[in-house]
């Protein structure tokens, strides 16, 4: 993938987040860096939502290995996660 899909995809997922997860955080705190779980944004039940949105959306499915703390730490680190799980050589 080009920087270019990387940061299309980031802009998306940015946009699920702050639109469609109803975190209570106001979306201009959601930033590609911003510490999620720390502030709130993700906890079980909205990763579980975020988690069908990459699986729908970005044909990504996130074996229960890659479900930690550190690749959902930021938008970010999910980005590269989707990245990562897309790619060819990606060994699950």
């Amino acid at each position: 993938m080009t920087d270019l899909d990387r940061a299309t995809l980031l802009d998306q997922l940015l946009r699920h987040v702050r639109e469609e997860l109803a975190t209570g955080v106001p979306p201009e705190q959601i930033t590609a860096d911003a510490p999620l779980l720390e502030m709130g944004v993700l906890d079980s039940v909205r990763t579980a939502r975020l988690l069908a949105h990459i699986r729908t959306a970005h044909g990504v499915r996130v074996p229960p290995v890659h479900m930690t703390g550190e690749h959902f730490r930021t938008l970010d680190t999910i980005t590269d996660l989707i990245l990562l799980l897309r790619s060819p050589t990606a060994s699950l």
